[in-house]
């Protein structure tokens, strides 16, 4: 089992919901971190409350869909810390709507945001960790990235895409001492971007979709580096059957997750919609 006192960390979205709680979890761990958002106020509040445990701490400001900002991320965390062990691509946005009302701009930037940065970031972390001989990549993916469910195509194809990531980089890396691993949360009611889902809708997921806390995703991402574990799905009640029930029978898969979330997801959906002129 890997130790994570002494080592570094660098996660993204780290401003707010599950990025910070994991930055606070990780710094429990006896983690010094590099944190990284868009908002330099909140990122620095982050940062603050983090020295007070007694671990280092570097906020960088970054636009995770910009390449300068990203290679700027890298080169201060390893002039900083010198070596980061690991990597959480954890910055992310939903886009649960009507697909064909969706804005162009908000499409390219849910596979900007979730997709095309963790690849990204990966590309520019892994040869530093490669010459360091050590790292573990986290990609926070999503239980819709097992299973896309009604309105929500360019978010769960992103989701879908970070869960391939990580089994590739696995597979290419793992032997050169570099690792991945892929969370996929349900709906973390306690924080981040479903909280808005749930104050957009008025109403709790249904139980048949179910959902989790952010104490235990933080915990997951924990558990998967020190296990090194290639995945873990986070949600009540359990999942992993379903999913594995779609893949031997896909027409029976498909019509129990289908009707278990369309109605949920096109009530998301239609809150969104713009009234007519």
């Amino acid at each position: 089992m890997k130790v994570l006192a002494g080592k570094t960390a660098l996660i993204t979205g780290a401003s707010s919901g599950i990025g910070k709680a994991l930055a606070f979890r990780m710094a429990e761990e006896g983690m010094d971190l590099v944190i990284a958002a868009r908002s330099e106020e909140r990122l620095n509040q982050v940062a603050d409350s983090i020295r007070e445990t007694g671990q280092k701490v570097l906020p960088v400001v970054a636009d995770v869909t910009k390449i300068k900002d990203l290679e700027n991320l890298v080169s201060s965390a390893i002039k900083e810390f010198k070596q980061i062990s690991v990597l959480v691509n954890n910055a992310g946005v939903e886009s649960y709507a009507h697909f064909t009302e969706v804005e162009m701009d908000d499409l390219v930037n849910t596979i900007q945001t979730n997709l095309t940065a963790s690849v990204v970031l990966c590309r520019l972390m892994i040869p530093h960790m490669v010459t360091c001989g050590e790292g573990h990549i986290v990609n926070m993916a999503s239980t819709a990235g097992k299973y896309g469910p009604a309105y929500g195509p360019a978010y769960s194809a992103s989701k879908a895409g970070l869960i391939t990531l990580s089994q590739s980089l696995r597979a290419e890396f793992r032997d050169q001492g570099i690792s991945a691993s892929s969370i996929c949360p349900g709906f973390t009611h306690d924080g981040g971007m479903y909280e808005n889902l749930k104050n957009l809708t008025g109403r709790e997921t249904p139980f048949q979709i179910g959902s989790t806390t952010t104490k235990a995703v933080c915990n997951a991402v924990i558990k998967s580096i020190k296990k090194d574990l290639p995945e873990i799905i986070v949600n009540n009640p359990p999942m992993r059957p379903v999913f594995a029930l779609a893949g031997l029978f896909p027409t029976l898969g498909d019509w129990i997750i289908s009707n278990s979330t369309k109605r949920y997801f096109k009530k998301v959906a239609s809150s969104r919609k713009k009234p007519e002129a």
